[in-house]
């Protein structure tokens, strides 16, 4: 497995152990890395598969209930091993209370890394993930180890990265668990509508559902970011962080599926930048089935370092780009598409694809063997591929 991070011991110590006598870009410069490289690790394979084991495991009962309380409070207890300030008034829960149709108290989680530039410090960056799932149903435990036990380790792993590096970031980083996801977005919905802060202060909201196995169980190193159709100018940026990794990027548009599908929404409602990561629904999505062996830990790996490297950069940078209400689709994302479909299609009678579907692919296809020979996609182009991917997607998984 690629891994970029990994440097000679002897020298990674000698970083860390002069690291109070010499500046950190002055570091860096000598060494040939960038700040971020020589201040903080990235997020491993071992940490994250230990947060899936514990998050999806038989005692947190599905993260529902009891179990939910319970997944709370390990997230609190790393929170505050970690050393960060508690985001709600002193407490590092928010309690969101119940209001039909969710019958139960809820708890987000969340935890701020301050901003080291005082200029900076009051605008931050959101990493997050919601840590609930559907619990335990007439006896049988649903795990939720994809949905989103991965995400929850991404973002502890994020956290922890930047907690540890040695120049903290300029500005303040939120870390945040949502609750109540599975509950119509409640937790995250609450959070925008009761935060702490001024929610325009968010100059990037991040978070990630799913994101340690593959779309359908077939679109084997695909990943997926949804978002960039307001703030274009973050793709470079995502295609700069996975570049040389064993993942591939696919850039979609928020419209392709049902609006809001995921905590983006609440921000996403709120015309703030948003970036979603997903590798999509596969055959174990809202299934019992969904265990912690059934991971692809490797791939969870790569992507959770992209985030990183997009987190990283954008707490960083002087400027972030501001949402634009004019969506943009890029060429990308029509090849994204069609790549997509073609996999799909190369697996029918693995999935099931029944002659209607089969239908709209190949139709689909074909306009996107022309798109990709323009290079351009029209708007008339682009609604009948949002079409043919609703049918696809919606009713194949």
């Amino acid at each position: 497995m690629h891994d970029a991070s990994i440097r000679p011991p002897k020298l990674a110590s000698r970083v860390v152990s002069i690291a109070r006598l010499v500046p950190v870009a002055t570091i860096a410069t000598l060494l040939g890395l960038s700040a971020g490289e020589a201040c903080a690790s990235e997020p491993e394979r071992t940490n994250l598969e230990r947060w899936v084991r514990q998050l999806a495991s038989p005692e947190l009962e599905g993260r529902r209930g009891e179990g939910a309380r319970k997944a709370a409070g390990l997230i609190v207890e790393e929170f505050q091993r970690l050393k960060l300030e508690p985001l709600f008034q002193g407490q590092y829960v928010q309690e969101v209370p119940p209001a039909p149709p969710v019958e139960v108290l809820g708890r987000n989680v969340g935890a701020v890394l301050r901003g080291s530039d005082p200029s900076l410090a009051e605008r931050c960056v959101v990493v997050s993930a919601h840590y609930d799932h559907l619990g335990v149903r007439q006896g049988v435990l649903y795990p939720g180890a994809d949905d989103n036990a991965s995400g929850v380790a991404m973002m502890l792993e994020t956290a922890r990265c930047l907690a540890g590096a040695i120049e903290k970031p300029k500005r303040s980083v939120v870390f945040l668990a949502f609750d109540q996801e599975e509950s119509g977005l409640y937790g995250s919905r609450y959070f925008a509508a009761h935060s702490p802060f001024a929610v325009e202060n968010i100059e990037l909201f991040i978070t990630a559902d799913m994101i340690g196995r593959s779309l359908g169980g077939v679109c084997g190193d695909f990943f997926f970011v949804m978002g960039t159709e307001h703030v274009p100018a973050l793709r470079p940026w995502l295609t700069e962080a996975a570049a040389g990794r064993p993942v591939r990027l696919g850039i979609l548009g928020a419209d392709l599926l049902v609006l809001n599908r995921s905590d983006y929404g609440p921000f996403r409602t709120r015309k703030i930048p948003f970036l979603f990561f997903s590798t999509g629904e596969n055959p174990r999505y809202h299934a019992p089935s969904d265990t912690p062996e059934t991971l692809d830990y490797p791939k969870l790996t790569e992507i959770s370092r992209v985030i990183h490297g997009v987190t990283s950069r954008a707490a960083d940078a002087p400027t972030l780009p501001r949402w634009n209400d004019r969506t943009d689709n890029p060429i990308e994302e029509a090849l994204t598409i069609r790549d997509v479909l073609r996999t799909l299609d190369a697996n029918r009678e693995k999935l099931k694809i029944n002659a209607a579907q089969g239908f709209v692919i190949a139709n689909a296809l074909r306009t996107l063997d022309g798109v990709a020979g323009r290079g351009k996609v029209t708007p008339a182009e682009r609604s009948l591929l949002i079409q043919a991917a609703r049918v696809v997607l919606m009713t194949t998984f």
